[in-house]
């Protein structure tokens, strides 16, 4: 996972994935975007839910992906043209965050109960590239979580003792060894979808025995 790469399209089996839908995404990532919303659509019409997992492209001590590299804006461009259809218009941010503390606190909202899980990813997404907010920030991020109604203090320690990083880096870890090199992934047990699909495609993928 040494950079962004290239847009692709691929359906592979790998040796060990969960039995259950799974969609690995990154917060940062232009694709992990587009596909969680096409993913969100299909989730609507059937009444299902598939999880997510905050998968990082460059974990540190990799540096920082700059807005300008041809990998990063190559994404970018793909994910603006399949969202203008839509009429979703994109902020393009003057920097790509890291977005461990961002998975640090959608992995704290998945330990709490009820609907907020899902809710967030929404809320971090749209946060980043939307409304262009850097999601690398604690404070942000604290912000957000109490958009979603959770408590500040406790929102705010969480993120400055890094109580889930090791959760984080169990699931990089996890997809390594599924051979999992980069989000959007769609998972569903010993099946993988990868890159950008439509909901047609995904539907489809989602039905298979």
């Amino acid at each position: 996972m040494a950079g962004w790469p290239a847009a692709m399209v691929s359906v592979t089996f790998p040796a060990m994935t969960a039995p259950s839908p799974c969609l690995y995404v990154d917060v940062v990532d232009p694709l992990s975007f587009v596909m969680h919303l096409e993913v969100r659509q299909v989730e609507e019409s059937r009444g299902m839910r598939v999880r997510r997992l905050p998968l990082e492209v460059r974990p540190a001590p990799a540096e920082l992906t700059d807005v300008d590299d041809p990998a990063w804006t190559g994404r970018w461009a793909e994910a603006e043209s399949l969202l203008d259809v839509r009429g979703v218009s994109l902020v393009r941010p003057t920097l790509v965050p890291s977005s461990r503390k961002a998975h640090e606190l959608l992995t704290h909202v998945g330990s709490l109960e009820g609907d907020v899980a899902d809710r967030a990813f929404d809320v971090l997404f749209a946060a980043f590239f939307m409304d262009g907010r850097d999601i690398g920030r604690v404070d942000v991020l604290v912000g957000l979580g109490q958009s979603l109604g959770l408590d500040l203090t406790e929102t705010k320690a969480v993120l400055d003792v890094d109580r889930y990083e090791e959760d984080v880096m169990q699931v990089l870890e996890g997809a390594r060894l599924d051979e999992i090199e980069s989000p959007p992934v769609l998972t569903m047990g010993t099946n993988r979808l990868q890159g950008f699909h439509n909901q047609t495609a995904i539907g489809t993928f989602l039905a298979a025995p």
